[in-house]
């Protein structure tokens, strides 16, 4: 007689197949829980709306050869990556895994994806939703245009998503308890506001300086937001030429190729550091 085969062990975290209907389940019960979270929505929509409002007393200023405004809105459409995508999330996978809410989930007919995704949906969700403000903002309040190239700008805001949620499973893998969220996020996002380009352009710092600022993760997607909004070279050349769309592609391929690198880190940090239970000790 043989013994029936045991189901498969699942690991830390894992990535199996996704089931539309169940993400969309998820992805609403972390809508709820969001709008009922009051910390949570400042974080998401209040602190973002703070960044708008800085734009206007650079309206009008040259910088970098644009109106500074314009090209530190472009900036804060990547920016906007660090609230709503990477500091949410950290906070919301680690609150569910110390309440034991993950573990729950993780025992029922839901994926490793569906709980998971489920979360980076609504936050992709709610990102998009204010990408979208900020460029009608960009493009009325502010007098700036419709982006040169929509489907880069799309490419390299996906990629910049991807990343995010990847290290926000790795830092909350990381963060012991709930209350200490807000504070071991600090140093990706300091880092990527002093170096990620968007306050200043990375132009006046010295070469070696900023070629290390240019591998950090928020760098390149602030580099193709910019190149796509503005259909010009702001891809590492500090003579920012205007470009066609096939250039513009061109000139994003090392861009491209740092958030390919970070894309593939990042998941083997999430597959290491991620934990589905409390830390104990």
């Amino acid at each position: 007689m043989t013994r029936p085969a045991a189901p498969p062990a699942r690991g830390r975290f894992a990535l199996p197949d996704v089931a539309p209907r169940a993400l969309a389940r998820v992805a609403r019960l972390d809508a709820v829980l969001l709008y009922r979270n009051r910390t949570a929505l400042f974080t998401v929509f209040g602190l973002p709306l703070l960044f708008v409002g800085m734009l206007a007393p650079m309206r009008g200023q040259d910088v970098d050869g644009v109106d500074g405004a314009l090209l530190q809105g472009t900036g804060h459409l990547a920016f906007f990556l660090i609230f709503v995508v990477f500091m949410n999330l950290v906070t919301v996978f680690t609150t569910r895994r110390e309440d034991l809410t993950l573990k729950r989930l993780r025992g029922t007919a839901l994926s490793d994806a569906d709980v998971l995704g489920g979360s980076v949906l609504t936050a992709v969700a709610v990102y998009a939703v204010q990408a979208v403000f900020l460029l009608v903002v960009l493009g009325t309040v502010f007098d700036g245009r419709f982006p040169a190239d929509p489907l880069l700008l799309v490419a390299g805001l996906a990629a910049g998503a991807a990343i995010f949620a990847l290290l926000a499973l790795t830092v909350s893998g990381l963060t012991p308890n709930a209350e200490l969220a807000q504070l071991t996020v600090l140093p990706i996002m300091f880092g990527c506001m002093l170096g990620g380009g968007v306050m200043f352009p990375l132009d006046t710092l010295p070469d070696a300086v900023h070629a290390a600022c240019r591998l950090l993760p928020l760098t390149p997607v602030v580099e193709i937001t910019r190149t796509a909004y503005f259909g010009q070279d702001f891809a590492g050349a500090s003579e920012h030429a205007a470009l066609g769309l096939a250039g513009g592609w061109a000139a994003c391929a090392q861009s491209f190729a740092v958030l390919a690198a970070w894309l593939v880190l990042g998941r083997e940090a999430a597959k290491r550091r991620f934990r589905w239970e409390p830390r104990r000790g």
